[in-house]
């Protein structure tokens, strides 16, 4: 290898090793924490320099993709409260195919500008760079490849998994996403926390049940809506008279509303949508829990839908957006889903968000039509980020929502669409809403506004007395379902018409 070449790795392998300690958010932790970083980056490096033949350009590019990762968990940690994560690479294809929902949160000039600088330096040094790296270029490839090949073969075969699995815990990481960045780096947590989730997965699916579900021989048709970015935002200031009416004639009438604890703020959907149908804890999950669609929901799973159907319920799941976004098209069969509608039923045009008030037709309609029995798990949209920083909206509330109000008073019409409906009022059908997770706004930052992380939701059944407020968490809420159902009464009509 040239002079200048050696000169340039190890100048960039400094820059590399201070741009990773900035993304741990630990600038001056101690040298050992750095070898697991060490570890992962020095495997990556030189498998792409053996392969290519050129160390100088190998490591530049390694050095924009640790100043991406860098950008990505500023950008993530500053909108979502939380780091970068190794389930978040399956999102990294999603930063292309629906660009609306991740690039608006970073400043253009940074992403398209120095981005864009960044790799095209890249790919000019490649390409002037001569060949430099010492021995036959032939072997020098089959050992690049072999540097890359048999980690993932060991990955991917359960005896040598479980031998990674056992030797990685040797360096005890918590699960805890921020801890295990400090203590182990970035990179060493995600090769940690890939691997280890990887092992313990079959034995967490074992135990992911649901448990039995009763329901009433009349089989009343069930609804579960989980509301994008929703919460009640009378909760802001209480002596404001709020504007979401239909939610609160619902709540006031529910037998059972409250609180709901979730897992997430400004984001991550799937994590409320799954503990709902599943029933299961973050702590059940384990590593899985940062995105439970990304691997451990590839399977069939005991939930809540599963049971439905077997029941006797036709099982539906409608999302209005691309149903292969977050995989779901995959995982909604394994959630025990006879059909999974998406945005094809409802003749949207790419990445359109579909409104609320539309997909509260098409759920009335949907039930209307059907013959069988149905259990529906509605998954709104409309009301995703980012939002105009002006509301259209006449409220008091509108000064610190902006634009996000007009998308939340769609929800609202949809509410009012439901419980106006005749499956409810006259097939004494079951209506549940919960919010998957409160908006990314300034005024809830950090808890600014002091109401904590919590979102709402209520289970309305017309055949059932109101009844107090009842906190839950998400993972509580099919099971809360589950025991309406069970104890349901039927509507004199809704017999009569059997």
């Amino acid at each position: 290898m040239h002079g200048w070449a050696v000169a340039a790795v190890s100048g960039l392998a400094i820059i590399a090793l201070v741009i990773l300690r900035i993304t741990s958010c630990r600038p001056f932790r101690p040298i050992w924490n750095d070898l697991p970083d060490v570890a992962v980056a020095l495997i990556l490096w030189l498998s792409l320099a053996l392969l290519t033949q050129r160390p100088a350009s190998s490591a530049l590019l390694w050095v924009v993709l640790a100043a991406g990762l860098l950008l990505a968990d500023h950008t993530k940690r500053a909108v979502l409260r939380e780091p970068i994560v190794f389930a978040d690479a399956s999102e990294l294809l999603l930063v292309f195919t629906h660009p609306r929902f991740y690039l608006p949160y970073v400043h253009p000039a940074i992403f398209y500008g120095i981005g864009g600088l960044l790799v095209g330096a890249t790919a000019l040094l490649f390409s002037i760079e001569p060949p430099a790296m010492p021995g036959d270029p032939a072997l020098s490839r089959l050992v690049g490849a072999l540097l890359l090949i048999v980690p993932i073969a060991a990955y991917f075969w359960r005896p040598s998994l479980n031998v990674m699995a056992r030797v990685i815990r040797l360096l005890r990481p918590s699960g805890d996403s921020v801890e295990d960045a400090r203590t182990l780096g970035m990179l060493g947590s995600f090769a940690a926390h890939t691997v280890c989730s990887r092992q313990e997965r079959p034995a967490r699916q074992a135990a992911c049940r649901f448990g039995s579900v009763s329901v009433p021989p009349d089989k009343p048709p069930v609804v579960l809506v989980q509301a994008e970015s929703f919460f009640d935002i009378g909760r802001l200031d209480p002596a404001l008279p709020s504007p979401l009416t239909e939610f609160q004639a619902c709540r006031d009438q529910a037998w059972r509303h409250g609180r709901l604890d979730v897992d997430s703020w400004g984001a991550n959907t799937t994590r409320s949508e799954f503990a709902a149908i599943s029933g299961a804890t973050p702590a059940d999950l384990g590593l899985d829990r940062f995105n439970p669609y990304y691997s451990f929901a590839r399977r069939p799973l005991d939930t809540l839908a599963a049971r439905m159907r077997q029941a006797g319920y036709l099982t539906v799941c409608v999302h209005p957006y691309d149903r292969r976004f977050y995989g779901r098209h995959k995982v909604m069969p394994n959630l025990g889903f006879d059909h999974f509608i998406g945005g094809e039923a409802f003749e949207s045009r790419r990445g359109e968000l579909v409104p609320d008030e539309v997909l509260g037709d098409w759920i009335n309609d949907f039930i209307a039509r059907e013959t069988r029995p149905v259990f529906l798990f509605a998954i709104t949209v409309a009301n995703h980020g980012p939002w105009s920083a002006r509301a259209e909206t006449d409220s008091p509330f509108a000064p610190m929502l902006g634009g996000y109000l007009d998308s939340l008073m769609g929800t609202d019409r949809m509410i009012g669409q439901l419980a106006g409906s005749r499956w409810l009022n006259e097939d004494g059908g079951i209506f549940a809403l919960y919010g998957d997770h409160q908006p990314s706004l300034p005024v809830l930052m950090n808890d600014g506004a002091h109401i904590g992380a919590s979102t709402d939701y209520f289970i309305l059944d017309r055949t059932r007395p109101a009844g107090p407020r009842h906190d839950i968490r998400v993972d509580q809420l099919g099971r809360e379902l589950a025991g309406c159902l069970m104890n349901h009464t039927p509507l004199p009509r809704a017999v009569a018409g059997r």
